[in-house]
């Protein structure tokens, strides 16, 4: 059985899938560096807290963590750059990177789910799943850009420069049909 992966045509059913695209990388900036600050006061004031990357808790040690987001924070910069030069190797790159660090996450979701030690972390449990069906939709939604980045190309579309360039040729008669000539009659 083949099961294909939808493409979108828009963001959220209403934004431009670029424009769309950007929205998230913005938000995801955002909400990295919440975190990362989260993180970064936890640290200095000596809290005992469980140490979330994207929802998913973790016993890694703190600067380990605050590393990590900054990263995070560094491959939606890239994501926020390709996406407004149309740059498609920056593009190609967060895809890989999101694939990835989805994939991971799931699989350190499942060994805590596991190695269930309370239910603070069953808790966790559930904003994990809301957040990976956010990286889901964004990953969709890369891919959606990619593909139709590479199915119109990077070429600038002014059909009159591409006529005078010889680039495109009028497919009709010699005349064109949108001229409309008056008709004097007698």
């Amino acid at each position: 059985m083949v099961c294909q992966l939808p493409y979108f045509g828009k963001c959220c059913f209403c934004m431009p899938l670029r424009k769309g695209v950007l929205a998230f990388g913005y938000l995801n900036i955002i909400f990295s560096m919440y975190i990362l600050g989260i993180c970064s006061y936890a640290i200095h004031y000596d809290f005992d807290i469980v140490l979330l990357y994207r929802d998913a808790p973790t016993r890694a040690e703190a600067d380990m963590c605050i590393a990590i987001n900054c990263v995070d924070i560094l491959f939606n910069l890239l994501l926020v750059y390709g996406a407004h030069k149309q740059n498609v190797i920056c593009l190609k790159i967060f895809y890989y990177y999101i694939i990835s660090t989805t994939v991971a996450l799931v699989i350190v979701e499942l060994v805590t789910v596991i190695a269930l030690e309370s239910t603070y972390e069953l808790e966790l449990t559930i904003f994990f799943l809301i957040e990976q069906c956010i990286n889901i939709y964004l990953l969709l939604l890369v891919r959606s850009l990619l593909h139709k980045m590479d199915k119109l190309g990077r070429a600038y579309e002014n059909q009159l420069q591409q006529m005078i360039d010889g680039e495109l040729k009028d497919e009709g008669s010699e005349t064109n049909p949108s001229t409309v000539l008056p008709i004097e009659s007698a």
